[in-house]
């Protein structure tokens, strides 16, 4: 494969990648001085090395490969990509990766993987809740959950058994790639001395799936690859000679610090344009203006504005998770206090509707002798989804409930 990599105003460089070697990888270097100052050209089409292109004709075949495994895992080997964790994000995984390649979904739950082989029926698609069955593959995608404790520190249980089975059965030379989002440091952390003492290549590319879109596809938006070369030569080269099958564009980054921090500012930037939105709308409560108008007439603006309207909150796995990931080991006083604001939001707005029925109800005798009832509709994270995972709607018919004053229909 060759990558031109072009810096802007000055001269473009050719590096041509040799195929990963068997381990130990030290003998595979992608001499990259200054990467962090280069800009991928994009224009530029990235030569497909693997698979060829007939390969895609033939048929996931479980006897030919456990007849024909190495014990060390050869570039030149037909790739059987493992996506561990095959929830949300998972389920896209499979199916982007399965239109170029074997893929085998791996998954604790036996539920789910009834679940997923009645969803995605397939030859090129094997589904299984057996660990031995991944000493078959040569590429392994994490995409288990990453969630938050009860005092709001990272749970990375999920993570680190998940990484712990692809050490206890992945061969050598295989490729992980942690697709879940992490704090800045954690690929390095606790895939790095695992990567090192099985000879494997790591690297980092956050998934951008957002529930509920269609459009853009999954291979169109652009994929941000990473890999831990300073300790791992070769990783960044083996990740990107994989994914450059599957997706339309590819990001390089020079370290998997600078994926991790991306994939939470892109999130926490979301998070706190929504906080203002909603500030804005509480401001105009006693000006007796409409937000939504507001909103909306500031979005006519053709440049320097990015358009957000007011809401309950944020919900889902993400958007509301991801800034206790960056304060985990940084600070950011502005996403620490746009979180705390978004937090009790639900219960404001409730606070807020139960003191207008109490002002409505006291105006008028008959319908004093009315306890107040309230009805909400759609209690998903967000519109379109009725996934409840951390949803503000939840919270909102809570805050009701638990007041004690108010009659609540969901």
């Amino acid at each position: 494969m060759r990558v031109t990599i072009d810096k802007p105003s000055f001269h473009s460089r050719s590096l041509s990648v040799p195929a990963p070697p068997t381990p130990p990888p030290e003998a595979l270097g992608l001499n990259l001085p200054g990467f962090d100052t280069f800009k991928a050209n994009f224009d530029l089409p990235l030569t497909p090395v693997t698979p060829p292109p007939e390969y895609k004709e033939h048929p996931f075949s479980h006897n030919d490969r456990v007849r024909d495994l190495s014990p060390v895992v050869d570039p030149n080997d037909q790739p059987l990509v493992a996506v561990i964790g095959v929830g949300y994000v998972g389920t896209h995984l499979v199916e982007s990766f399965s239109a170029h390649y074997d893929v085998l979904g791996f998954d604790v739950s036996e539920k789910r993987i009834g679940e997923i082989r009645e969803e995605l029926p397939s030859e090129r698609i094997r589904f299984t809740t057996s660990k031995t069955d991944l000493h078959e593959a040569t590429h392994f995608l994490i995409s288990v959950p990453t969630l938050l404790k009860a005092d709001k520190s990272i749970d990375t249980s999920y993570l680190q058994s998940a990484i712990a089975t692809v050490a206890q059965h992945a061969r050598p030379g295989s490729t992980v790639v942690i697709e879940s989002s992490v704090a800045v440091g954690m690929t390095r952390g606790l895939l790095g001395p695992v990567a090192t003492a099985h000879g494997f290549y790591a690297g980092m590319s956050p998934e951008r799936v957002d529930p509920g879109r269609i459009e853009p596809p999954c291979h169109a938006i652009p994929k941000i690859v990473s890999g831990l070369d300073d300790e791992i030569p070769g990783s960044l080269a083996s990740v990107m000679r994989l994914y450059n099958q599957v997706f339309d564009r590819l990001v390089p980054v020079s370290r998997t610090e600078v994926a991790e921090m991306m994939k939470l500012y892109e999130n926490c930037q979301r998070m706190m344009c929504i906080a203002f939105a909603n500030e804005m709308a509480d401001a105009c409560i006693p000006h007796g203006i409409d937000p939504y108008e507001v909103a909306a007439a500031a979005a006519s603006k053709p440049f320097g504005y990015m358009p957000y309207t007011p809401s309950l909150g944020v919900g889902g796995h993400c958007i509301p998770v991801n800034p206790y990931y960056l304060l985990s080991n940084s600070a950011f006083p502005l996403l620490e206090a746009a979180a705390e604001k978004m937090n009790a939001r639900p219960a404001a707005i409730a606070r807020r509707a139960i003191d207008s029925l109490t002002r409505d109800a006291k105006a008028g005798a008959a319908s004093a002798l009315v306890r107040p009832r309230v009805l909400v509709v759609g209690v998903g994270f967000k519109a379109g989804q009725s996934v409840l995972s951390n949803s503000p709607g939840v919270d909102l018919v809570k805050a009701f409930v638990s007041s004690g004053e108010v009659d609540v229909i969901e």
